[in-house]
């Protein structure tokens, strides 16, 4: 096999593993002329949940505290606060104010 042709194989086996990545699943892709050593690509994802409650006396307050200790769960687990999200929020009306529990999703 080619210089060229060996690379543009690996192009395709990389091309096809990333359109996987974007459609959410895993993929494994491979493609090996007879006599050839082979090419391959392993495309998968990584993904965490973090809770946290917090409280505030008003939503969004509430909301915010619950996130943040969501958030600093998450990077305390070596993750990015880039790579996480909130997913969820659950608030209730607490005396006052509201207790909130946020869920925040990471991936990578």
């Amino acid at each position: 096999m080619s210089r060229s042709s060996s690379l543009r194989l690996r192009a395709t086996v990389v091309a096809v593993a990333a359109s996987a990545c974007l459609l959410g699943g895993a993929a494994v892709a491979g493609a090996a002329p007879a006599g050839s050593a082979g090419v391959s690509a392993i495309a998968a994802t990584e993904s965490a949940s973090f809770t946290a409650s917090g409280y505030g006396y008003t939503q969004s307050a509430g909301i915010a505290n619950a996130s943040n200790a969501a958030f600093v769960k998450a990077e305390q687990a070596g993750w990015l606060r880039s790579q996480c999200y909130v997913r969820a929020t659950d608030v209730k009306p607490s005396g006052g104010g509201f207790s909130v529990v946020a869920e925040v999703l990471c991936r990578r």
